[in-house]
Order: C-alpha cells, then structure tokens, then sequence
C-alpha cells in the first residue's frame, strides 16, 4: 500500500488530466462501437449488400466534399485560442457564421453537377438519395468547426457525451425504421440526416453555455485564422482523400456491391484508430502551448505507447475478424474479409500518422504533412488503378497498405530530423510507459475507492 501512495505522488496533475481526456475519449469511443457495430449490422442485413453499399457511399459523399471546403478552420480555432490567447466567443463567432456560408455554397455546387457526380465517383447511386443526404453538408460544417472550441476550451466531456448520444440514438432509430416500419434505403437515409441534425442543434447549445456565441464577424481576426487554417486544410484534404479514394474508385470500377464489402473490413480496421484519434484530440491542444522539446519528447512517448496497442489489436483482428464478419453481418458478406488483413497493417501504419502529423501542426510546420501526405495520395491513386481491375478489394486494401506505410514513415524521418530523437524512442516500449501505466493505474483505483471521493485535478 505505502508503495501505491508513492506511485501515486509521482503522477503529475497535467499527466492525470491527460490520461483522464484519453481514457474518457477512448471509453466512450468503445462503447460508441459496440452500438455502431449492432447499426451496422441491422443496416447491411435488412438493406442487403447493394443498397449497403449505396448507403455507405452516399453518406461519405457530404463529409468528403466538407472536407474540400474546412479550410483547417477547426485547427485555427484550437491554435488561436490556445497560443494566441484570443477571445473564444470571437473565434467561434467566425466559424459558425463562415460554415453556414460555405454549406449554402456547398449544397449549390452539388446541384449543378448532380447529373456528372451519379455518372462517376457515385455510380449505381439514386439521385432522390443524394438529395436527401444534402443537408449534412452544413451541419457537417458546424460540428467540425464546434469541436476545435470544445477541445480548445478543454470541454472534453461534452465531446464525449455528444459522441455517445449520436451512437446510441443512431441505433434505436435505424432499428425502429428499418426492423419495425421497414422503411428500407429511404428510412436509413433519413436517420443519418435526421440524428446529425439533432446532434448538431446539441453542439451549439454547448458551446454557447460557456462561450456566447455571437452572430457578428470578426473581420480583424479572419485573415489570421484562414491563413493558418489554410495550410491545415490542403493537409487534411490529402488526408483524407488518402483515407477515402479507395472507396470511390471500388464504386467506380466495381459497383455499390463490392462497396458494401469493402467498407464493412474498412470501419471493422478503422476500430483500432480509436486510441490515437482520442489520444491526438487530447494531446493537441496540450502540444499547441508547450516548448518544442516538449512536444517532441509528448509526441515520441505517445507514437511507442500507441502503437503497442494497436499493433497488438491489429494482429487479433487480421485473425478472428473473417469469423465476425460472417457471424455478425451474414455470409452474405464473407468476401469483406479478404481486404482486411492489409486494411489492418495500414490503420497500424496510420495511426503513427495521425499522432507524427500533430506534432508539425502544433508548431505550425504543416508544410511536412503536406508533403507526405501528397506524395501517399498519388501513390495510393496509382496503385489503386492498377490493382482494382486486377484483384478487385483485395487490391484496394493492399494499396491502402503501401500508400498508409508511406505516408508514416516520411513523417518519421522528418520527426527525427526536427527533434533529435533516436528512432526507438518513437517506436520501442520503454519500462518508464509501463510504470507510468501502472502509476495512472493506481490512482484511478485509488479514487474508485468505496468512500474516497477523487481528487480533482
């Protein structure tokens, strides 16, 4: 016991308040997973493979044109009110009033060209269901923008306590409309807007309790946040095109069937993002207001613990998610687990990505991410024209793979070049994780205690 309060008094707050964003982001992540995996299954075995595979396809298409139009807006919102010390209220002012704006434009845009985009990138899908999917786009907008002030105001809970209502709300719809009304394609579709659009009022209430939203722009301070965000966003564009480009090329070689497969091993893999997504929400802020050696020294600890967690989870589900797939989808769905394998290495490989990319963004150096993130984007368009005619979704996850493995190690060789840092200690556990574990450890079961109230922090 002496032993445990020794441990204890080596945990700094600022440690604790970080594990204590990691471990809530990452629980609620969990339990958010579990509810998407049963909508998951609801929708693939009600809908079928086909109409799937349009729902998948449909619903990525207003967060990947959202993505062209953030212009790094929710990163210049963290960075603004973290280093430069600027108002909240004032910067939260300008996101809002600009993503309303840019959604307008947005939903514009998609109209004019509707005609081309069915014919291409969203083959085999119906129009009335791109349609209905339109207002995402603003609301898309509003909650990205909305998140950068809650992570920068440090309301983590509220984050988390959003993310789980959104799951847990999705599930109980989907399965009204889909297994009691039997509203089909249409009905799954309209859940998808309609529980976004609740979640969406919901986040702006949030963030107006603490920091008033005001409907007036700040024309002062635009010009600051556009020209950081700006070089956020052509990072983020590559990012996630590099993410997502696959999907759209298996819709436009192989149809909406083979996309139905192919997404279900994807957001199997994209599970074991969980810990560094979380892990990089909570550590940015956190490295936007520290000294370079710090944020190399936070960086390096985090890509060695990270990935000795998701190498390991990885490995588990390259093995037994084949039978997952089958058992929880239908057999109808067994060829999903022919990707999943390389789908797993590159989410491994991604995940060092995410947590190396900011650590340059936090230093305004995004320059590095661009870079890499670029040259994987062509690399993985490349392969993927090669490999889907060839060897279909199969290709399309070995691509991913090479181009995810790519983009990692560029920033691993720029990370070492900046920090100094020898590469095994971004990348080998150390005995001081493993204590450091044990300590946090300790606490939490110290203040879950019958009796102990925990300590505040």
């Amino acid at each position: 016991m002496a032993v445990g309060k020794q441990e204890r008094k080596r945990s700094s707050p600022s440690l604790r308040r970080l594990a204590n964003d990691v471990s809530g982001t990452v629980g609620t992540r969990l339990i958010t997973m579990v509810f998407g995996l049963i909508t998951g299954v609801i929708t693939a075995r009600v809908l079928g493979p086909e109409n799937r595979g349009i729902f998948s396809l449909v619903c990525l298409f207003p967060a990947s044109l959202v993505t062209l139009s953030k212009f790094g807006q929710a990163q210049a919102a963290i960075y603004h009110i973290k280093r430069e010390k600027f108002d909240p209220a004032q910067v939260a002012a300008n996101v809002l009033l600009f993503g309303l704006g840019v959604g307008a434009v947005l939903i514009a845009v998609v109209l004019v060209f509707r005609n081309q985009l069915i014919g291409t990138i969203l083959n085999g899908v119906p129009m009335w269901a791109l349609l209905v999917v339109l207002p995402l786009i603003p609301i898309l907008l509003l909650e990205s923008y909305l998140y950068g002030i809650l992570q920068a105001t440090d309301r983590f809970r509220v984050f988390n306590t959003r993310v789980l209502a959104e799951s847990i709300l999705t599930m109980l719809c989907m399965a009204i409309a889909l297994l009691v009304l039997e509203l089909g394609l249409a009905g799954a579709l309209g859940v998808a807007v309609g529980v976004r659009f609740l979640m969406a009022l919901w986040i702006v209430y949030s963030v107006g309790k603490e920091t008033p939203i005001q409907f007036r722009f700040h024309g002062e301070l635009f010009p600051r946040m556009f020209r950081y965000g700006l070089k956020s966003h052509v990072q983020i564009i590559a990012s996630h095109f590099h993410f997502k480009a696959d999907t759209y090329m298996v819709a436009y070689f192989l149809g909406p069937t083979q996309v139905a497969f192919y997404t279900i091993a994807a957001r199997l893999a994209e599970h074991i993002m969980y810990l560094p997504q979380s892990l990089g929400l909570a550590l940015f802020p956190r490295l936007a207001s520290a000294s370079e050696a710090q944020v190399h020294d936070m960086t390096a600890r985090a890509c060695r613990q990270t990935l000795a967690l998701t190498i390991s989870v990885a490995i588990g589900l390259a093995f037994l998610g084949p039978y997952a797939i089958s058992a929880w989808y239908g057999s109808r769905y067994a060829p999903a687990a022919a990707p999943l394998p390389y789908v797993c290495i590159g989410i491994v490989m991604m995940s060092l990505y995410v947590l190396l990319s900011r650590n340059f963004t936090s230093r305004n150096h995004q320059s590095v991410n661009i870079t890499a993130a670029y040259i994987a984007l062509g690399g993985n368009i490349a392969l993927n024209l090669y490999l889907i005619p060839r060897r279909g979704i199969e290709g399309a996850a070995m691509a991913t793979a090479a181009s995810y493995s790519v983009s990692a190690l560029l920033l691993f060789f720029f990370f070492l070049r900046h920090s100094g840092l020898p590469w095994h200690s971004a990348l080998i556990l150390r005995r001081t994780d493993l204590a450091m574990w044990r300590r946090l450890a300790l606490d939490f079961w110290s203040d879950m205690r019958p009796g102990r109230a925990p300590e505040r922090t």
